[in-house]
């Protein structure tokens, strides 16, 4: 009689349910669900892996059957804290899943990542992940790992490639680049993506033909991310790279004023006149980009463009002029980037961050502190990317904390998750070092350039004060005085100016003209 009333109690869970769902028959009740028999099958196999089974293992299977995940993470540890399953390919995954499950997503998919040997794990928890996961979701761009090419037989190319995305390719050898972009799907923002890299890639390797023919691709592509105006400014590049001047200034003239590359755009044709040997037009673009109102949005090479090109013209008082110009235009910004390459930790570092959570971040959106960064921090994707992952690991040490609190009303004490809620927090303070680092570092290449630019202004200089001597030298054995145009001596009558030096119109900008034929030609008085 004892054996027959506690048979009626110890019956295997799929029994139990069949039994229950007579009953409710019986009584007149809706039936269970064919989707709950399916899972229910689904655990009971798991059970059957998992091997020998006690009380506490049941009631964890009881509420992973119910889907009860919190209450389910809370009785893990009591139920198998000891067992050779929890350390097992299996019992580390279905950890992970219920992490994963407890909003603590880049957690448990980094402790799922982190299995040696997932071709392993048993394929009914595979089927839980699958069932909760895809590739589109975010997660795969934050989590830190290494990437097994199992895990793209289970979840796709999609969360593969989310995953190695995070990766700059532009040096990486093209025919490895090449078989990345087989495994994305055509019109994918991801096959976009690596296109741009592998045009990236080309070019530095100086193959400007095929490189502009994956751009001309690029352009065609139905979903692609990369800014229009950058593409445009690329294909210049490459044709002033090849040495087509004239058709890299067509397309570098496809870029409008509103583009956020347009300065950058103005700098690079500048470039191009020079090199063509026609500093006049080169002063002509130089001479807006060189407006102090343009502060925080020109770099300072720019300056160095507007010397050597006056230089080339002999119009020294507009060297020395654009030379003094320079302390008032950088000194804060270089400054400003001494004290991030020492301390990536100032308040323009802070408001960066903050800016780079919304989204895209334009040095409009910065306002007066993108002078306190570095010019192209606004624009790097590793910032981006470092960002996300530190502001995702501090909402999962939340999340950590409050099932800690949650834990103490569950009967057992769970030290555990006080110790992940540590172990969490201490990955988003590692995180948050590493974009003050990356900020720091590119603090130091931007300074480095500004010096190296510095000492070259300083050879403008040099050579300037050679030409202003040989000239009064040669004046000095003149019987009659044969100034050049444009030395220091020169009248106002003679010296280059400019209409509206002293009224700005913005639709005056970069429509300059200049005409220095006779720059350097000596004249009689």
């Amino acid at each position: 009689m004892l054996a027959t009333l506690l048979g009626s109690f110890i019956v295997p869970p799929t029994v139990a349910h069949a039994e229950e769902d007579l009953m409710q028959i019986l009584d007149g009740k809706a039936a269970t669900s064919a989707t709950a028999f399916v899972e229910s099958e689904e655990i009971q196999k798991l059970r059957k892996v998992v091997g020998p089974k006690g009380a506490e293992q049941n009631i964890f299977f009881q509420f992973l059957a119910e889907k009860k995940y919190e209450k389910a993470l809370f009785q893990w540890n009591t139920a198998y804290n000891s067992s050779a399953f929890k350390t097992s390919a299996t019992g580390r995954a279905l950890e992970a899943f219920l992490k994963f499950k407890n909003d603590l997503k880049v957690t448990g998919v980094e402790a799922l990542l982190a299995i040696k040997n997932p071709e392993v794990i048993d394929k009914t928890v595979i089927g839980l992940w699958k069932e909760n996961i895809n590739g589109q979701n975010p997660v795969w761009g934050l989590a830190q790992a290494t990437w097994n090419p199992y895990w793209t037989k289970v979840f796709g190319d999609d969360a593969e490639m989310a995953f190695l995305l995070k990766k700059n390719y532009t040096t990486t050898e093209v025919a490895e680049l090449s078989e990345l972009i087989k495994k994305t799907a055509p019109d994918s923002n991801q096959r976009a993506i690596l296109e741009w890299q592998l045009a990236l890639n080309l070019g530095i390797r100086g193959d400007n033909k095929k490189a502009g023919q994956v751009l001309a691709h690029l352009t065609k592509s139905k979903n692609n991310p990369i800014d229009s105006d950058l593409i445009t400014m690329t294909a210049g590049r490459l044709l002033y790279q090849g040495g087509f001047l004239d058709a890299a200034l067509k397309y570098y003239e496809k870029v409008s004023k509103k583009s956020d590359y347009w300065f950058q755009v103005q700098e690079e044709m500048a470039w191009t006149h020079m090199r063509k040997g026609e500093p006049q037009n080169a002063i002509a673009i130089t001479k807006t980009l060189t407006y102090p109102h343009f502060k925080g949005l020109v770099g300072i090479e720019s300056y160095l463009l507007d010397a050597f090109s006056r230089l080339k013209v002999c119009d020294y008082t507009g060297v020395l002029s654009t030379m003094a110009a320079i302390k008032p235009q950088f000194s804060e910004h270089l400054v400003a980037l001494e004290k991030l390459s020492v301390d990536g930790h100032q308040p323009a570092v802070e408001t960066l961050a903050n800016a780079l959570l919304q989204g895209s971040v334009s040095v409009d959106k910065l306002g007066p502190v993108a002078h306190s960064l570095p010019m192209v921090a606004s624009k790097d994707e590793a910032l981006s990317v470092l960002i996300r992952t530190q502001k995702a690991l501090e909402a999962e040490a939340t999340v950590a904390e409050t099932l800690f609190s949650h834990s103490l009303t569950f009967g057992n004490l769970q030290g555990q998750f006080e110790t992940l809620k540590n172990q969490i927090k201490s990955r988003a303070e590692m995180t948050k070092g590493a974009f003050y680092q990356r900020v720091q570092e590119l603090a130091k290449t931007e300074l480095a350039d500004a010096k190296q630019v510095i000492q070259r202004l300083h050879i403008v200089e040099v050579e300037m004060i050679q030409q202003v001597d040989s000239s009064d030298k040669l004046n000095k054995k003149l019987a009659k005085a044969e100034p050049k145009a444009g030395v220091a001596s020169t009248s106002s009558k003679y010296a280059m100016s400019f209409a509206n030096d002293k009224e700005i119109w913005f639709d005056e900008l970069s429509n300059f003209k200049v005409d220095t034929k006779n720059g350097c030609a000596k004249r009689t008085e």
